[in-house]
């Protein structure tokens, strides 16, 4: 069974160690489970597989977890430009993951309509409009900063870790901006109309 090892970083034929076949009778799908070996290092891993009239759907690797994917919701540019950071971070190019992060900045401003002199200016604008919130505002100043010193200084390197926590607080600010924002103001929304249907 093919599957990427996290730990090899490619992708291996698995070796099967055991598995169990269940069917969801809610779905009404058969479904294997399925635990394995890496042949390289011996690590584990647990691959999960949907039934099918051809037998058994691609494995899916249940263990260890997968790799972010990023939301299907956010705007294309944005997307692409989150996406490449991920990869940055996953091939070890720790600056350039930063240096996408940066743009990735530049793509929320440009989607609300900001046209800023630059970033800085850009994400005192959204703060002021209410696309962010203080706190998201200091997280996106310290990846402004960040992103700067990665593209512009030949001296600075991004360490592992940074680099992770920069693409951390991007995917935050993602999420907020364009999932859990929406969603706040929907909910306030169909309150607002409950309260009135109540109050008639």
């Amino acid at each position: 069974m093919l599957l990427e090892c996290k730990y090899c970083e490619a992708v291996v034929d698995a070796k099967l160690l055991s598995s169990y076949d269940y069917c969801d009778e809610e779905m009404d799908v058969p479904i294997k489970y399925s635990f394995l070996r890496c042949p390289k290092c011996s690590s584990p891993f647990l691959a999960y597989q949907e039934g099918n009239e051809e037998g058994w759907d691609e494995p899916s690797r249940l263990f260890p977890i997968q790799d972010k994917q990023v939301n299907p919701f956010f705007p294309e540019p944005i997307r692409n430009a989150y996406k490449e950071a991920l990869a940055c971070l996953k091939s070890k190019s720790y600056t350039a993951a930063a240096i996408m992060c940066r743009k990735t900045l530049e793509g929320i401003c440009c989607v609300h309509g900001i046209k800023a002199k630059n970033l800085s200016l850009g994400l005192k604008e959204m703060k002021s409009k209410g696309v962010i919130e203080s706190r998201l505002f200091d997280w996106a100043e310290a990846l402004r900063i960040s992103g700067n010193e990665a593209a512009h200084d030949v001296q600075v390197t991004i360490l592992a870790q940074d680099a992770k926590d920069i693409v951390a607080f991007t995917d935050a600010l993602l999420e907020y901006v364009f999932t859990f924002r929406d969603k706040f103001k929907e909910f306030k929304e169909r309150r607002e109309m409950l309260a009135t249907k109540k109050e008639k």
